[in-house]
């Protein structure tokens, strides 16, 4: 197999299809979906998060907690908890978790089987990530809205939101993925439904979560993004209360 590629799963050989209509209603079980279709071959298809990328994570969650939305099989919730920062990793899909317990071992993970779009996970933590695009396969914008609200209801204080998306120039539609991979178990279906993430909403739903943007970089080196296509990593921190004032008060003033 030879798609193990840092934040895309799908080779330079592979046309997509892009879809122009709506997929919402009859698709709410996307996430789980997609997990329970690639878990046992995931590995293969993403390669271990880089160093720099577990580096800049556990800075930001300092001691932690870390909440992960979209946990998968641990890419980022192992190398985490192995440095002792206790991770949560939230997700649709049974068969991903199965694979992130089997693999934790005595580390301080712990998950919950469920959609982080409607499901809230008790506690306050320091940092919440969702990573590789996982934003985009909620079904719709309201249930990405939910999301990021959930992400800053789940932060302390000090606590900071990190999301990352992909961005395509001119095209802000459903991508649809399905093609058939060769792994070490044979021939396997990948397919992934993404409903596209474009920055200027995910900054409306972070500040009417209450959240304020500090950073967007375009990789995990922290250079600035400047509206290249490709992946973006949008950093969130919540507001003060007087930013939060100042913020209802901008949206509901008339022009």
């Amino acid at each position: 197999m030879t798609v193990r590629k840092e934040t895309s799963p799908i080779s330079t050989s592979v046309s997509r299809t892009r879809l122009h209509f709506d997929m919402s209603a009859q698709h709410d079980d996307r996430a789980a979906m997609y997990g329970e279709g690639c878990a046992e071959f995931y590995d293969e298809i993403y390669a271990p998060a880089t160093r720099i990328a577990v580096e800049r994570l556990a800075a930001l969650a300092a001691e932690g907690p870390v909440l992960e939305a979209g946990v998968g099989t641990g890419r980022y919730a192992l190398p985490l908890a192995t440095r002792g920062i206790a991770v949560h990793g939230i997700d649709a899909s049974a068969a991903m978790l199965s694979i992130v317990r089997s693999k934790a071992g005595s580390l301080p993970i712990t998950t919950t089987l469920a959609d982080f779009s409607t499901t809230a996970v008790a506690g306050t933590h320091r940092l919440v990530i969702c990573l590789t695009n996982t934003l985009t396969l909620l079904p719709d914008a309201v249930r990405q809205s939910q999301a990021v609200a959930h992400f800053a209801a789940a932060l302390d204080e000090q606590g900071s939101v990190l999301i990352e998306t992909t961005h395509v120039v001119g095209d802000s539609s459903i991508t649809l993925t399905d093609v058939m991979l060769d792994t070490r178990r044979g021939k396997r279906r990948y397919r992934a439904e993404c409903r596209h993430v474009d920055t200027t909403h995910l900054d409306l739903w972070a500040a009417e979560a209450g959240l304020r943007r500090i950073a967007r970089w375009r990789d995990w080196h922290r250079r600035p993004w400047n509206g290249e296509q490709g992946n973006v990593l949008s950093l969130y921190r919540k507001r003060t209360q007087s930013q939060q004032c100042h913020t209802r008060a901008a949206i509901t003033t008339d022009p």
